[in-house]
């Protein structure tokens, strides 16, 4: 068993990295002919970043791969005997979190490496060392704090709920996915960044005149220093119910007119507008009663092959360890599902607004971010949750709106 696990991690990691490189090949080629939506120069360096960013996600694949087989052939087991001795449910969560701790661990060089070398390089990232590990000890508090109640409410659920217990985890786990959105841009978003009531004016009216006429209510519009950290622009509509916030980073108020941020709001509002939003939620409560329906129901063997008993915990971790392989057949039908959303709120935006103001804020969005504006179709169609740049636009060109 343990080869064959080995094996399909192995076959999959190789798939993963045929699709970076049909993608490099894909953009070395493309950026060779005349450039489209872009300004030639920042066409010619988008590629080139694009390039160096699957680069380095295929040296992550790789090293995801060799962290695998060493979970699998003896770390589970080496980390299982030092700690569950007695089985019992504080046992078992002291294993699944130092998984966890030991796996953040292990992934943070590349972290590091990204935003402060290759990010740095290309001039998005803007983080300091102090920032940086401020956000680290922030995180990791709140993944220890909230992950171990979590993870302590499945172990509660595999322990007394007997066979159906799985049932109730996907259920309990959706829940706590509801409630992490709702509490976000409230409690966790303002731990990372200074949130601040928008000061423009202007902006402000045309923003509430604009969420008026969908009939969306929100607690408020704010502002947020992504800066400090990055230079990309982006905005947001956070949180559910009485929580919703319109958040804009100060990157995206500094390079777009006004006129432009309400298109792209009126994009985001139009998500809200098709019911996206619940389309989302309806789909992550499937994909979450998948995975508990087949990792809450594996078989012996599979725990046996990585030298540690079928426990509360070992069922845990063999989850995490596994569930990229159910993720890698979601995906493709997921990305489906949301580019045919995106390209509707583009319309609704387009409509709302007004359509040019839409193009010249995606021409915006794509210059100052530095994203190709094309992709291989294959690799386009496996991972990307938005079209391409180049597709929306061409889109939006071509519709009567």
């Amino acid at each position: 068993m343990l080869i064959f696990l080995i094996s399909v991690f192995l076959v999959y990691t190789m798939i993963k990295i045929s699709l970076e490189i049909l993608e490099i090949s894909f953009i070395n080629e493309e950026s060779k002919k005349d450039a489209v939506i872009l300004d030639d120069k920042i066409y010619k360096e988008a590629a080139k970043i694009s390039v160096t960013n699957k680069k380095f996600e295929i040296t992550t694949l790789v090293y995801d791969f060799i962290l695998t087989v060493f979970w699998l052939s003896f770390g589970l087991k080496l980390l299982y005997t030092k700690i569950v001795l007695d089985d019992t449910i504080v046992q078992n969560l002291l294993f699944v979190m130092s998984y966890i701790v030991i796996s953040s661990i292990l992934g943070l060089p590349f972290e590091i490496y990204s935003k402060f070398i290759k990010d740095k390089k290309f001039g998005f990232s803007t983080i300091d060392k102090k920032t940086f590990i401020l956000d680290f000890i922030k995180a990791f508090s709140l993944t220890i704090i909230f992950g171990s109640l979590f993870v302590y409410l499945i172990l509660l659920c595999i322990e007394f709920l007997g066979a159906s217990w799985w049932i109730w985890a996907a259920v309990l786990s959706f829940v706590i996915i509801l409630i992490i959105n709702f509490i976000y841009p409230t409690i966790i978003a303002p731990m990372f960044n200074k949130m601040k009531p928008l000061e423009n004016k202007d902006l402000q009216d045309g923003i509430e005149s604009l969420m008026q006429k969908c009939g969306f209510k929100s607690s408020g519009i704010f502002t947020i220093d992504a800066s400090k950290r990055d230079n990309r622009l982006n905005a947001y509509f956070g949180g559910l119910g009485a929580s919703k916030r319109v958040v804009l980073f100060d990157t995206l108020i500094q390079k777009l007119s006004i006129n432009e941020i309400l298109a792209v709001l009126g994009h985001e509002l139009g998500h809200f507008k098709n019911k996206d939003i619940i389309r989302n939620l309806v789909f992550a409560s499937v994909g979450i009663f998948i995975m508990f329906l087949i990792f809450g129901n594996l078989p012996f063997s599979v725990f046996e092959s990585a030298g540690i008993a079928k426990s509360g915990g070992s069922i845990i971790i063999m989850l995490m360890v596994l569930s990229p392989i159910l993720s890698f057949f979601i995906t493709p039908i997921q990305s489906s599902i949301s580019r045919k959303c995106e390209f509707k709120a583009d319309e609704f935006g387009a409509e709302i607004q007004d359509k040019d103001d839409m193009i010249s804020a995606l021409k915006k969005l794509g210059s100052e971010n530095k994203a190709f504006p094309k992709s291989h179709k294959i690799y386009s169609n496996f991972y990307h949750s938005h079209p391409t740049l180049y597709e929306r636009i061409t889109q939006l060109e071509n519709d009567n709106i």
